[in-house]
């Protein structure tokens, strides 16, 4: 069953011209650079204005505050992660859950060694505010009940625990791979990619107890198709570094 926040998190409404649409796409592109490079609190509208070779004023015709340009930002991210997701999954994840976890979190990884700037900007806000504490239950939502729904599914086919209850489950889980990333990602915690994925998808197999002979077949995978992608790539990125879940 899904249960918590449903609504996803929403950007300001379309402009209705073309040429309206590129002013405020290319405002939102320039307000995810200046959030990456300054954060939240050190980013100011006339250095997005600037970025974005708009006038100042021109700022306001399309977005009412920074809270507001920064909220379609984090809904460009929560789109992207969405997005990569549904085209790593296929019918050939269907009967396989340990796949399907090892691509999830392989997804989320990506995705937010990508976003981690604007997820430590949004991660920055939620200490000031109640709504941006929405807002970041909204982010987490739709991968919850996602990987709860999967759950669910498992737990049909005889796979999983069916002892567990599959939201609680999800949101357990996906707050272990969440946290996990923020750690490593923003807090610059030193974290090997392929034993952090090994590592991850066993936890969640474990958890659920899933079929041994899948957990022991995935393992390997993880760490060799790892070795191979990231072979050389940097470990954890810094908060203001100008430099580049699970959801199932």
């Amino acid at each position: 069953m899904a249960r918590g926040p449903r609504n996803t998190v929403a950007a300001a409404p379309e402009v209705a011209t073309e040429r309206g649409r590129r002013t405020r796409a290319a405002l939102i592109r320039a307000a995810r650079d200046i959030f990456e490079r300054d954060g939240f609190l050190d980013a100011r509208i006339a250095d997005i204005a600037k970025k974005a070779k708009v006038a100042y004023g021109t700022f306001y015709t399309y977005f009412n505050s920074k809270e507001e340009i920064f909220r379609a930002v984090v809904a460009q991210v929560q789109t992207e992660q969405l997005g990569v997701r549904d085209a790593r999954e296929g019918p050939k994840l269907s009967s396989d859950p340990i796949a399907r976890i090892e691509a999830a979190n392989r997804a989320y990884l990506d995705n937010y060694r990508k976003n981690a700037r604007v997820m430590a900007a949004l991660e920055q806000l939620c200490t000031f505010s109640d709504d941006w504490k929405r807002i970041r239950l909204e982010l987490r939502s739709p991968f919850v009940t996602r990987a709860s729904r999967a759950i669910a599914r498992w737990q049909e086919a005889g796979w999983a625990d069916p002892d567990l209850d599959p939201w609680y489950a999800a949101s357990a889980l996906c707050n272990m791979v969440d946290r996990f990333m923020y750690v490593w990602m923003v807090l610059g915690e030193d974290c090997e990619e392929d034993k952090a994925l090994v590592t991850l998808t066993r936890i969640w197999a474990q958890s659920l107890r899933l079929a041994p002979e899948h957990e022991e077949t995935s393992a390997p995978r993880i760490a060799a198709a790892t070795s191979s992608r990231r072979a050389g790539s940097p470990s954890a990125i810094r908060l203001h570094d100008r430099r580049e879940p699970g959801a199932l």
